[in-house]
């Protein structure tokens, strides 16, 4: 733990359980370990806790280099704690999912406790968390790769292979997919066509005629490219170009009739990672895009199921059984997790990915869903994501606009004086002056005397960290 050299006013009062931040931290029951205050006072550094015990959103933010990534891995790893007598890491009464989509795949090594290393930064790592009593932990981690042609022969042998029913995606995801406007092109309307063609009504190709299939894979939109219908009202050249980026599509082997179950991939105490370093930016756009809707919907019929049992005085025998069956089938409480968030979430055009997380961070405490968001550049995200978080962790921060980007969305009230040694500073200079592992912490909820910001270290991570430079 980082000497503390923070001086701030006013202090704070240590309660006894710790220092508990977010939803519920006046429950001091779930919870994940996140630090230390790293604030000059008396006696023993308090511990940080951040409260699962209800819904969130959390939003981690912080330049390159500044622990931002190593913070959101302190998080999943208290999410994904196989050892429920490890409470001085993590207390989860009732564990919950946890699904962490990772654009630079860095974050399957989570799976790994710490140990002893020839890289000089995880001795380094691993020496702290010996130290800190957190060496020796186990975790349950699974990472999916998505579509099989993106698979590697170096893939560890637990990698999974993610596929997503071709018949769940959108149009808009389609867009994404393909390169082509649905509104305004031709090759767009021809996709159109084709998807109701293969879905709904069926179609002919050389006086042969195919039944529609609700669940088909790109091989039959394929045929519905060349079918009689589209040949007689479309361009050659067009209908060509459609079936070579369908096809191309097709051999990332991502997306076939039935995919990868919303079921299979969550559960609780589990943290799945879906590896998105593999594919370009608009397919991981509508990766997140899809799965993230098909969370939500999952998880609404399962919530719905859950406040019938809870709060329906009419239920006869047999309601009861059929809602129950569908709670243990249903999709568990989930935590979403986005890293880089920058690129998924950004005001302005229209984007599939941001307004699918607008509908997550709105509708999931009613429904079970949290989120926790990672970004080096706060001011890069949609002001309707921004609103709805209610703890900020801010690492350091050196532009004025991601720094007027937090302070414009702080959950606490800032101290009444700020000194770092001898330097008195303000709010941009505390943001610029964080040193790494260090960070500001804003909290809608807090159980102390006084709800304000406060300065915290991160704790050690109990597992290997990823994002290290080989």
């Amino acid at each position: 733990m980082a000497a503390p050299l923070w001086r701030i006013k006013p202090a704070l009062t240590s309660p006894k359980e710790g220092l508990w931040i977010g939803p519920g931290a006046q429950r001091a029951t779930d919870g994940i370990f996140l630090g230390h205050l790293a604030e000059l006072g008396q006696g023993k550094q308090q511990s940080i806790w951040l409260s699962t015990s209800k819904e969130q959103v959390v939003c981690v933010v912080g330049k390159r280099g500044s622990g931002k990534s190593f913070t959101l891995g302190v998080i999943a790893e208290g999410l994904s704690l196989s050892l429920p007598s490890a409470t001085h890491v993590a207390r989860q009464i009732s564990n919950r999912a946890t699904l962490l989509f990772d654009p630079l795949d860095v974050y399957w090594t989570t799976r790994y406790p710490v140990a002893p290393s020839g890289n000089k930064e995880a001795q380094h790592h691993f020496e702290l968390a010996e130290a800190a009593g957190m060496s020796g932990l186990t975790f349950n981690v699974e990472a999916w790769v998505p579509g099989n042609g993106n698979a590697r022969p170096t893939d560890p042998a637990w990698f999974h292979v993610l596929q997503l029913p071709a018949s769940a995606v959108g149009l808009e995801e389609w867009e994404l997919l393909l390169n082509v406007s649905v509104l305004t092109a031709p090759m767009g309307h021809a996709l159109a066509d084709a998807i109701r063609l293969v879905s709904a009504t069926g179609y002919n190709h050389g006086g042969v005629h195919t039944q529609p299939n609700a669940a088909f894979e790109l091989g039959m939109l394929v045929g519905a490219i060349q079918s009689d219908e589209l040949t007689a009202a479309y361009h050659p050249e067009t209908l060509r170009a459609l079936r070579q980026r369908v096809m191309s599509l097709e051999g990332t082997g991502l997306f076939t009739a039935a995919g990868t179950n919303v079921h299979t991939l969550v559960s609780p105490g589990r943290l799945t990672i879906v590896l998105l370093g593999r594919l370009p930016q608009a397919y991981r756009s509508a990766v997140v895009a899809l799965l993230t809707r098909m969370l939500v919907d999952a998880r609404s019929r399962a919530a719905f199921a859950e406040k019938r049992l809870a709060l329906d005085p009419t239920l006869t025998g047999s309601d009861r059984a059929i809602l129950e069956n569908a709670v243990s089938s249903g999709v568990p409480k989930t935590t979403v997790a986005l890293d880089e968030a920058q690129t998924f979430l950004a005001p302005g055009q229209s984007s599939v990915a941001r307004d699918v997380f607008v509908r997550l961070v709105k509708e999931g405490r009613n429904i079970g869903l949290s989120a926790v968001l990672a970004t080096q550049q706060p001011s890069a995200i949609d002001q309707r994501v921004l609103s709805q978080v209610e703890t900020f962790i801010a690492h350091q921060l050196v532009t004025e606009p991601d720094i007027g980007a937090v302070r414009a969305n702080l959950k606490a009230s800032l101290p009444d004086t700020i000194e770092y040694g001898s330097k008195e500073l303000d709010f941009s200079g505390l943001l610029r002056m964080l040193p790494p592992g260090q960070c500001l912490v804003s909290a809608s909820e807090m159980n102390t005397n006084v709800r304000r910001s406060v300065v915290m270290s991160v704790r050690p991570r109990a597992t290997v960290h990823g994002g290290i430079e080989l």
